[in-house]
């Protein structure tokens, strides 16, 4: 998954789009709506969706908070510094920066979806998709930490076994926490 599906997701919670004309609110809602792009009202109308089964269900949720796009860029980055052994500033840096980027670029899908589908874009706060912004760059933190060559790898307490838990713990946390925190979006 990614953050095109965090942005599916996040355009399903407006009133003027569909899959599902209302907030998802079960855990197979939130897994069906990341798997389909917004569409307007007046491009669908009638037709009953449904998720795939359990199983599907479970993985959507599961590996739906995994902002892939930011996560590829970011190892592209550590592996162009490419310093072996100690970690450097620029590991600090790449990863704070990424981190600071991750809520941005969720946004700016959100918004391709939105402007594609020919939706006004979500100027006002209360047309973001926060959740997605904020659990994106949870989930950045959690598996640049589990990443080889991560900064983290100076503290004497990582280990790779901690960030493989990390991982596991947050992707679960996130896919079970969703459903509490959406809210409908304003168009």
């Amino acid at each position: 998954m990614s953050i095109n599906a965090l942005a599916n997701a996040a355009a399903a919670r407006r009133p003027d789009t569909l899959p599902l004309n209302r907030t998802p609110i079960s855990l197979d809602e939130i897994a069906l709506a990341s798997a389909m792009p917004p569409e307007t009202k007046q491009i669908r109308t009638g037709q009953i969706l449904q998720s795939k089964g359990n199983v599907e269900t479970a993985l959507n949720v599961l590996f739906g908070y995994i902002p892939t796009e930011t996560i590829t860029l970011y190892v592209a980055v550590l592996a162009a510094i490419g310093t072996e052994g100690d970690v450097s500033g620029a590991e600090w840096l790449s990863f704070f920066i990424f981190l600071f980027m991750t809520p941005i670029v969720v946004w700016l899908v959100y918004g391709a979806k939105l402007k594609n589908a020919n939706l006004p874009l979500p100027m006002s706060y209360s047309a973001w998709p926060v959740w997605e912004m904020s659990a994106a760059t949870v989930a950045f933190a959690a598996w640049a930490f589990a990443l080889p060559q991560s900064p983290f790898e100076d503290f004497a307490w990582y280990s790779p076994a901690l960030a493989g838990v990390v991982v596991l713990v947050t992707s679960t946390l996130l896919g079970l926490l969703a459903p509490f925190f959406q809210r409908k979006l304003g168009a």
